[in-house]
C-alpha cells in the first residue's frame, strides 16, 4: 500500500492537528454540562413542592450515571442497607467526556426509570411498558422506550444559542418532568397496586 484513497481519512490526516485541538475542547464542555445538570436539582425540588407535599427528590450525583428523580415514599426499597427507588420520574445523564447539550445519545434525558437490577426490576419494567403501551402514551408523545431501565423517555436537546442563556433549557427540563409526572404517575400507581405487586 503506497497511497491512501479514502477521502475521509485524507481529510482527517490533512487537518489532524486542528481536529485534535478542537476535539480536546469537548472534555471541559462536558464538565460544564455536568455542572449545569447538577444545578437543576433545586429547580426539580421546587417542582416537587409545587406538585404535591408527598413527592420526594432522590439524587445521586456521584454516579457515572447521575440522576435526579421525583419519587413517592412507597417507591423506595431497601438494598444493601440503603433506600433506593424501584421506580422514579426524572433526569439522568452519562457523565463522560462526550456529555453535551444537544446531541443524543450523549445529552441528558428525562422520563420514567426503573431499577432494573432489583429482584423484581425486570418484571416491573415489563409491566410498566405494557401499561404505557395499553394507555397509548408512547407514540402520541413521540417518546422512546427500552426493555430495561427506561420504559418511557426522551432526550432533552438544547436549542439555539443556549450557551448565552441556559434558563430556557432549565425550564424545558423542569416542564418535561412535570409532563412525565402528570401523565405517567397515575399509571405507575396502578401498576404498583396491581396483583403482581401485592402478591410479592
Amino acid at each position: 500500500m503506497n497511497r491512501i484513497d479514502d477521502p475521509r481519512a485524507v481529510f482527517y490526516l490533512r487537518h489532524q492537528e486542528l481536529i485534535e485541538e478542537w476535539a480536546a475542547l469537548g472534555e471541559p464542555a462536558a464538565e460544564l454540562a455536568h455542572a449545569f445538570l447538577c444545578s437543576c436539582a433545586d429547580d426539580i425540588a421546587g417542582l416537587a413542592a409545587e406538585l404535591s407535599p408527598d413527592i420526594q427528590v432522590y439524587k445521586d450525583l456521584e454516579d457515572d450515571w447521575p440522576k435526579i428523580f421525583l419519587i413517592l415514599p412507597e417507591w423506595l426499597e431497601s438494598r444493601e442497607g440503603e433506600l433506593e427507588p424501584k421506580v422514579g420520574i426524572g433526569l439522568e445523564w452519562h457523565r463522560s467526556r462526550h456529555l453535551n447539550f444537544t446531541m443524543s445519545p450523549s445529552c441528558a434525558y428525562t422520563g420514567v426509570w426503573t431499577h432494573y437490577d432489583l429482584d423484581d426490576g425486570k418484571e416491573l419494567s415489563r409491566r410498566l411498558r405494557a401499561a404505557f403501551g395499553e394507555a397509548n402514551l408512547i407514540k402520541p408523545h413521540k417518546l422512546a422506550t427500552t426493555t430495561a431501565w427506561w420504559p418511557a423517555y426522551r432526550y432533552e436537546h438544547a436549542t439555539g444559542e443556549y450557551w448565552n442563556d441556559l434558563g430556557p433549557y432549565r425550564a424545558q427540563i423542569v416542564e418535561s418532568l412535570r409532563f412525565f409526572w402528570t401523565v405517567f404517575e397515575p399509571q405507575i400507581r396502578k401498576v404498583l397496586a396491581g396483583p403482581a405487586n401485592s402478591s410479592g
